[in-house]
């Protein structure tokens, strides 16, 4: 698995991907966070060789992204190396939330024909691939921002770097 850490105006993202496609997309908040990512590989027994030149694409398109213009980043494959069935098909209906849209956690649950829509918020803070999957864009029903596992403060940047403007 290659990686690389990119810097943007909030902090750093960590990525990783396989010969297949981006794997992982995080935040970076502090040095914990790099030790709890490198155990996590460590612990599916995955080597991590540092490689920027193998993400180049990736690079591009979170720079693109994090100069606020519109990347729904479709030119990425991915390479699940995490998730049961139903949250990796949570996370492929969230990557169809287009740039600058929000849903919410009950319309995503209606539209995968489940009745708790809280499975989905759960599905969705598992979700590897930040941004990628663009769980920033799922709010409550009452327009609030709800969860995220990377802060809410984040969350609302994210959104407001996409043009939405949120109930705080």
């Amino acid at each position: 698995m290659f990686y690389t850490i990119l810097d943007f105006p909030r902090g750093q993202i960590f990525l990783a991907k396989s010969e297949k496609g981006l794997s992982f997309a995080s935040f970076i908040k502090n040095q914990n966070r790099l030790k709890e990512i490198a155990q996590y590989f460590k612990k599916k027994s995955i080597p991590l060789e540092l490689d920027r030149k193998k993400l180049l694409l990736e690079e591009r398109l979170f720079q693109h992204y994090f100069d606020g213009k519109k990347e729904d980043f479709s030119a990425l494959s991915l390479d699940f190396i995490t998730g049961t069935p139903y949250q990796r098909k949570v996370w492929l209906e969230t990557r169809r939330i287009p740039f600058g849209k929000t849903k919410t956690y009950k319309s995503l649950a209606e539209r995968l024909n489940h009745k708790g829509y809280r499975s989905i918020g759960q599905a969705l803070s598992r979700n590897p691939t930040a941004i990628v999957i663009p769980c920033h864009r799922v709010l409550s029903s009452d327009g609030s921002l709800g969860g995220f596992s990377a802060g809410l403060e984040l969350k609302e940047y994210l959104l407001h770097l996409e043009g939405v403007s949120v109930l705080s």
